[in-house]
């Protein structure tokens, strides 16, 4: 079976996706599947790939509603929906305060990050940038303009140091 390399927009891997439909000497669109999940990807004759890969890494250690809304941000800014991709990123705050700093739902976002510093998952210094996820989200959920590519993705990267910084590293050492 001949392939095309890719990294599947569903497993986010770098994989030799089977072309399982259309020319494979990139004349036209071709059906890819993913060996390593099955899931499918259509190849333009540009060679451009959909579902595009999400940015960010997948996060060990996540409980299952953080991994979601995470997973949800990742693939919102994949599609171009970066105003979503904001907004989830806010929203990961309120699961992540609830979740290790035991805030209680139905708390203003302020008061998120606030519990999040409070119990020592914030680092001192950083504040001011894990404040940037709330106010930032802030921005996507109540005012017109539309968050950019690169607004987005700056969230999204402080968004994923977070999560690595509270759930990967005690993953880590308590496997």
């Amino acid at each position: 079976m001949t392939t095309y390399a890719i990294t599947c927009g569903s497993c986010s891997l770098a994989v030799a996706a089977d072309i399982v439909a259309g020319a494979s000497d990139g004349s036209s669109t071709a059906w890819l599947r993913c060996p390593n999940c099955g899931e499918g990807s259509v190849k333009t004759r540009y060679g451009n790939v959909f579902p595009t890969a999400p940015p960010g890494a997948q996060i060990a250690g996540l409980p299952d509603d953080v991994a979601g809304a995470w997973r949800e941000a990742r693939i919102s800014h994949a599609v171009g929906a970066y105003t979503s991709s904001e907004i989830m990123c806010r929203k990961i705050l309120m699961h992540v305060a609830v979740d290790v700093a035991g805030s209680p739902v139905g708390r203003s976002f302020v008061q998120y990050v606030e519990d999040l510093s409070g119990a020592g998952y914030i680092m001192t210094g950083l504040r001011g940038t894990v404040d940037l996820i709330r106010t930032r989200g802030n921005i996507a959920n109540h005012e017109l303009i539309a968050t950019t590519q690169q607004e987005s993705l700056v969230t999204l990267v402080i968004t994923e140091h977070l999560l690595e910084g509270i759930y990967e590293l005690a993953h880590l050492t308590d496997s």
